[in-house]
């Protein structure tokens, strides 16, 4: 006979909140023969039989029950059969007749739903809105590829696509380049077990950030796009009177939700600037940056109130514990069960996200969390209000309350706008930057690391026009979403990424 120990880890350390079970030769499952601390210990031959062990944490709710199917070969070796990564490689201790085998299990409120996910993008179904009550289609279709539901979510390969260039402005003018773009990385869907919102998030993981023995911390963006709150109940589906939402929400399996919350961030559909800025591409403009970052969008839901929109995210602790468990969950599948921590950390929003950002930020809970003092480096606001300077100026003043906490000489921020100069000049002094004649993009003589780029929509409409658009630059809201679909290249070109 040999001894099975079985260990539990929660969060990275070893814990007692778990239990174990064991199941040999396909026979029912029992429960350990005795309990030491955080080890259950078992006894199981020591000749060749197939063994199933089922871990289940006290918290169920989040982190569920994990099953593996084991087979213990003539070395008494427990080899696994189809085991998930969080079932550590076996280590054998001692030798006959005092053989022991040593097994942990990392459990994780993390589930891969990326196939699920892309399901969710097909037209048809309960969850397939049809027109919008207006009936109008075109704000709908833009984003579309054939077929829907799309082969995979990984990234395309698309050619002749728009980025802005280095620097962004020459005299008077924007500048772009023209290049071919595929992302290499993968593109997963996590779902948080339990969670209230956000419930699921998009990740992008460049394969250039490492993922072995000896890898550096990990960086990572958190991205907030605008409030599913200000575009119901056009879109986002649970808000319709077809939908009532107190007998059925779609959230967040809803195509809406897909759709608009994933899919039109993930992608471009063709090129950004002369077609589509309402696709962020936001793969494609990591890759275009020449910096690598993993992207992390969650995925908002409809409320009244915008923080609850991912109400979670709201508290620096779980945001920590967000960034972690993902890095840890992709770590496992490298064969690497002790990650690296967590590195140089940025928050973008677009849009109303500012709000989203701003629950962050203001925060007082925050305000001495070692996230929000130190390891939130930079943060990027694209346009919070296309035509509101007053609004604009709220969630700059949140980045500039941050910007001046902890390690305040490495904090970065960004501002791109396209609000009047002269409106903006509490938005300058709060940031320190000298205004300048449009567009611009200028720097704090107090700290290069602040920055306002003003980019009105006539800079946008010659841009558009010298390079052929088919898509007319002919109202703020336009120059809205080209500043999100372009912009954020620019802000990792000069990050500390």
């Amino acid at each position: 006979m040999a001894t099975l120990i079985v260990t539990g880890n929660i969060r990275g350390s070893a814990s007692t909140l778990c239990h174990f079970e064991l199941s040999v030769n396909n026979g029912p499952f029992t429960s350990p023969d005795h309990v030491v601390f955080d080890k259950s210990f078992f006894t199981i031959p020591d000749t060749p039989v197939p063994i199933a062990i089922r871990a289940s944490a006290v918290d169920a709710a989040k982190y569920g029950t994990l099953e593996g199917q084991f087979q213990l070969d003539a070395a008494g070796t427990l080899q696994p059969i189809a085991a998930p990564a969080e079932f550590t490689p076996a280590q054998p201790l001692g030798f006959p007749p005092l053989r022991s085998i040593l097994l942990s299990v990392h459990f994780t409120p993390l589930m891969d739903v990326t196939g699920r996910a892309r399901d969710a993008l097909r037209f048809s179904g309960p969850d397939f809105p049809g027109p919008p009550p207006n009936g109008d289609m075109s704000s709908r279709q833009s984003g579309f590829v054939t077929p829907m539901p799309p082969a995979s979510l990984q990234p395309r390969e698309l050619s002749d696509l728009t980025f802005i260039d280095s620097p962004s402005i020459s005299g008077s003018a924007l500048r772009v380049t023209t290049r071919t773009s595929h992302p290499q990385g993968s593109i997963t869907i996590f779902e948080w077990r339990g969670a209230t919102a956000p419930k699921l998030y998009a990740v992008f993981w460049p394969t250039a950030v490492a993922r072995k023995p000896g890898a550096p911390p990990t960086p990572f963006l958190l991205y907030y796009h605008p409030t599913a709150g200000q575009n119901a109940p056009e879109f986002y589906t649970d808000a319709r009177d077809r939908h009532d939402p107190t007998t059925r929400s779609t959230y967040p399996w809803g195509f809406d939700y897909q759709f608009f919350g994933f899919w039109r961030y993930l992608n471009y559909e063709g090129d950004s600037l002369k077609k589509d800025p309402f696709c962020k591409g936001l793969p494609h403009q990591i890759e275009a940056s020449g910096k690598n970052v993993v992207l992390v969008l969650p995925l908002n839901r409809v409320a009244a109130n915008p923080c609850d929109e991912t109400i979670m995210l709201r508290d620096a602790s779980f945001v920590q514990e967000l960034l972690e468990e993902l890095q840890a969950y992709v770590m496992r599948r490298a064969g690497l069960y002790q990650p690296p921590g967590i590195g140089h950390f940025a928050m973008a929003s677009f849009s109303s996200g500012h709000f989203l950002l701003s629950c962050f930020l203001q925060n007082a809970a925050n305000h001495t969390h070692p996230l929000y003092l130190q390891q939130l480096r930079e943060i990027y606001l694209f346009d919070p209000h296309a035509d509101r300077a007053d609004i604009t100026l709220l969630p700059v003043i949140d980045m500039a309350r941050w910007a001046g906490q902890g390690a305040s000489e490495t904090k970065v921020a960004r501002l791109y706008t396209q609000n009047n100069v002269t409106q903006l000049a509490p938005v300058f002094a709060q940031l320190g930057v000298p205004a300048g004649s449009v567009p611009f993009d200028a720097t704090s003589p107090f700290n290069p690391r602040h920055s306002v780029a003003c980019l009105p929509l006539n800079a946008w409409n010659a841009l558009a026009t010298s390079v052929g658009s088919t898509f007319a630059y002919i109202n703020t809201q336009a120059s809205h979403q080209a500043i999100s679909a372009l912009m954020l290249t620019d802000a990792l070109r000069r990050s500390d990424f």
